[in-house]
């Protein structure tokens, strides 16, 4: 499966290049973007077989299409993975990318099982997509997961003093919202991995309808909405650390998008970190092993080291 997304890419960077092509702009690039990362998940997600659990670091165990919402009639969805023992650990809240526009939690089952391996209680989840829903029911759904996890603590033993957002593209996005715009009554974040996040929304040109299908609008007809939409929006040095991954590549959500944020933080003296997968664009850095490893060591620092 793995040519299958080489192909694919190559495909679309091709398409998006051509001049023939009229979809040679940022709002091709996002659609692009999110089927592609529908093939990488296809690409590197496999079931947990017998010889997978031979090579675990240690056993886990997933609890799938649990409920956590329900918005007029619709159900909203997670799925739990964890250690399989009886011990409490930290939990993080998985969103998966999509151009807030496609995607499913399955997306970033790779992702979880590695946590759960690591010793964490990944809860990976879906939320409703536009445009059929505009935003902000991306972020309200989010916020509602991370209520759910502290009423669900008990039962899946998820330490709720220990929690943290780890999103991927637009998943990214609402993770950064969860950190920086903390709403009265919800757990406080104490860690967020942000991946190829578009951090700062108003990089979209005035007139550009990349997004309108989530906002409402263009940000000339909707500003303030597209400036309340934006994580950058919200830093102060009271953030949680933060640690980010960014295709130094990456043609669908411009590094600079997520490194204004990075350089906000530091500025405020916010712990966090920027970690630049060389050479690499969108899709590539999304499965790139060294960068989730590097997130989860970032994890490990501040969630697991003695004070």
């Amino acid at each position: 499966m793995r040519w299958m997304v080489a192909v694919i890419s190559a495909h679309c960077q091709k398409m998006a290049g051509s001049h023939s092509f009229p979809c040679k702009s940022i709002a091709f690039k996002w659609i692009a973007s999110a089927a592609l990362l529908l093939v990488a998940a296809f690409a590197t997600a496999r079931p947990l077989a017998a010889e997978d659990r031979l090579d675990l670091k240690r056993p886990i165990r997933a609890t799938t299409d649990l409920v956590f919402a329900e918005v007029n009639g619709e159900k909203i969805r997670a799925d739990i993975y964890r250690p399989d023992d009886s011990t409490s650990q930290p939990g993080v809240l998985l969103i998966h990318g999509g151009a807030w526009s496609a995607g499913d939690k399955w997306n970033m089952r790779d992702h979880a099982r590695e946590l759960a391996q690591a010793g964490y209680v990944a809860v990976s989840i879906n939320y409703r997509l536009a445009p059929k829903h505009k935003y902000p029911a991306q972020i309200d759904d989010c916020r509602s997961a991370l209520k759910w996890m502290h009423q669900v603590a008990g039962e899946y033993l998820i330490d709720t003093q220990r929690l943290a957002v780890y999103g991927y593209s637009a998943g990214g996005h609402l993770a950064a919202l969860l950190a920086t715009d903390p709403i009265e009554g919800l757990p406080r974040i104490k860690v967020a991995v942000l991946g190829g996040a578009p951090c700062d929304l108003t990089f979209v040109p005035e007139d550009s309808r990349v997004i309108a299908h989530v906002l409402g609008g263009t940000r000339a007809e909707l500003p303030q909405v597209y400036r309340q939409a934006s994580p950058l929006t919200y830093c102060t040095g009271d953030d949680c650390p933060t640690f980010f991954f960014h295709g130094q590549s990456d043609l669908i959500v411009p590094p600079e998008s997520s490194r204004i944020m990075f350089q906000r933080l530091k500025d405020l003296g916010v712990m966090t970190q920027y970690y630049s997968v060389e050479k690499q664009g969108h899709l590539v850095s999304f499965i790139h092993p060294t960068a989730r490893q590097a997130a989860i060591e970032f994890l490990n620092k501040q969630l697991r080291s003695e004070p």
